[in-house]
């Protein structure tokens, strides 16, 4: 597959430009610093809710093996009422960094802004118990 011509990116701000950031994640290409995007929209969505943890040990994950992808949630809730962003940009500036993610050094303008509710994706969401 080539590189599509869009891309999207999710989060919890409503911006103008999308600046490049420090990732945090789990592999070294979640470290990187930069914006990040996805070509699958339903991937930019959990990105774009917020979460926040009940406790020690609280974890958010995607598992992206299915679509829709799940949101895997342990010791962690979502805020119902905070709306979030998914953003459609031009994949100009982006190199691909794995099998899902692409990265831009420089800032991104939006073509498309849209409002994400998180209610709306609520069948994603699963709660994880201890053990």
């Amino acid at each position: 597959m080539g590189k599509p011509d869009y891309l999207y990116h999710g989060t919890r701000k409503k911006l103008d430009l999308l600046n490049p950031t420090q990732g945090v994640g789990y592999g070294v290409a979640d470290n990187e610093h930069g914006v990040y995007a996805v070509s699958e929209r339903e991937l930019a969505i959990p990105f774009a809710i917020s979460f926040r943890p009940l406790g020690d040990g609280a974890i958010f994950s995607v598992e992206t093996s299915k679509r829709p992808p799940r949101i895997v949630l342990k010791n962690t809730d979502v805020d119902w009422d905070q709306v979030g962003y998914v953003y459609k940009v031009s994949s100009e500036t982006f190199e691909q960094i794995d099998p899902e993610q692409w990265l831009s050094k420089v800032a991104v303008e939006p073509v498309e802004t849209e409002e994400i509710k998180p209610e709306s994706y609520r069948g994603w969401i699963v709660y994880k118990s201890e053990g």
